[in-house]
């Protein structure tokens, strides 16, 4: 049986971080939308139906806004609608000031058993400065809470390059960080996304960044500390313990098949690419007066695949699987990328060993030129 990743988007939040650019709005999810994602589940799980979910992850936003009565009644639609596997790995982004015993009780209940904790930082004057709700304290005492109740799949996320942090102050959050009782980081650095409040204030001259040596300290700390305490990095931006990685996000970079429900949630199936459109008013409206949601579709030809499928295998760990390549487009990737990837070579920012093409330590750190010659004219 095919598998499918399942992804639930919950678009709320009770306040906006300043540097965040996905789709959200500022307030607490209503029975009315949860109503009108049962009736994305009517409208479409029925072409998936010899399809088995081993992996459902709920995004946001803010999914931990949902009350325990909205998630136990969303996660008992979903299997309902969808063949959810016994070893399903069932993630869901919470915020630390959510995590009360009630509320990691009754998660347990409904059935999430990966929990991805939006942290970010551990000093509080920088979390402030990004508009976070949370302490680093509350942080550090809801991770152990959920551990001490069961869960053991534990993932969060730290930032660095943020204004008025220093390289200390993010070696200080990956050491705080590796003691706590986690098995996954995910670790970004600040991207100024258009339309949010860090964008604009950059475009005033009001943001004060680390520096190019800096941000480059930065990152040589993450690589550094982070495997030194058994954090394998598996992707760019992520890192594990042993048996951790995360089984969702490895659908994404290996192309695999995923059905995002909710507005503005992406889904991949085969060559077909969708999105549903932005908008949960228009999402409610739509779905309730029996209409599917409206949404872009893009079928991508074999050379769009092709780059995607190089990009994202590039990001993990192993790379690009090379025989593999050779199966899925009919030729080596020499005969499409011959000369790139000879010059990546010669620049040691790729390596080729064991049949895979795999980025170097230089080679990560400059991805994004790296992908770049992946593409084709």
């Amino acid at each position: 049986m095919t598998s499918l990743g399942l992804y639930i988007h919950i678009p709320f939040c009770r306040s906006r971080c300043d540097y965040c650019g996905f789709y959200s709005i500022g307030r607490k999810p209503t029975d009315r939308y949860i109503d009108a994602l049962t009736k994305e589940m009517d409208l479409k799980s029925p072409d998936f139906e010899d399809r088995l979910c081993d992996t459902v992850y709920l995004g946001g936003g803010t999914p931990s806004s949902l009350s325990e009565a909205q998630l136990t009644r969303l996660m008992k639609t979903l299997s309902q609608h969808f063949r959810i596997s016994n070893t399903a790995e069932i993630t869901m982004e919470m915020n630390p000031c959510d995590m009360s015993e009630s509320y990691l009780k009754n998660a347990m209940r409904a059935g999430v058993n990966r929990i991805s904790i939006g942290v970010q930082e551990k000093h509080d004057h920088l979390l402030s400065a990004i508009g976070r709700r949370h302490t680093a304290k509350e942080a550090e005492t809801a991770v152990k809470r959920a551990y001490r109740m069961g869960f053991h799949n534990l993932s969060l996320d730290l930032m660095y390059e943020l204004p008025g942090q220093t390289v200390k102050d993010f070696e200080a959050s990956l050491r705080w960080a590796v003691h706590l009782p986690v098995n996954h980081m995910s670790i970004y650095s600040l991207i100024l996304e258009d339309g949010t409040r860090m964008a604009q204030l950059a475009e005033r001259g009001r943001l004060a960044r680390p520096s190019e040596e800096e941000s480059w300290a930065m990152y040589q700390a993450m690589c550094r500390i982070l495997p030194a305490y058994g954090f394998e990095r598996y992707e760019i931006s992520s890192f594990a313990r042993k048996g951790y990685r995360s089984r969702h996000n490895q659908k994404y970079w290996e192309l695999s098949d995923y059905l995002g429900l909710g507005p503005a949630a992406c889904s991949r199936i085969g060559h077909t690419r969708t999105e549903n459109t932005p908008g949960v008013r228009l999402y409610e409206k739509e779905l309730l007066t029996g209409h599917p949601p409206q949404q872009e579709v893009e079928t991508l030809s074999d050379t769009d695949e092709m780059e995607e499928y190089c990009f994202l295998h590039l990001r993990m760990k192993e790379g690009i699987p090379l025989d593999g390549f050779r199966k899925r487009y009919g030729e080596g990737i020499t005969h499409w990328y011959g000369d790139a990837v000879k010059m990546l070579k010669e620049k040691k920012l790729l390596k080729e060993e064991a049949g895979h093409l795999f980025l170097t330590y230089h080679g990560a750190a400059l991805g994004n030129f790296v992908f770049e010659q992946f593409l084709l004219d």
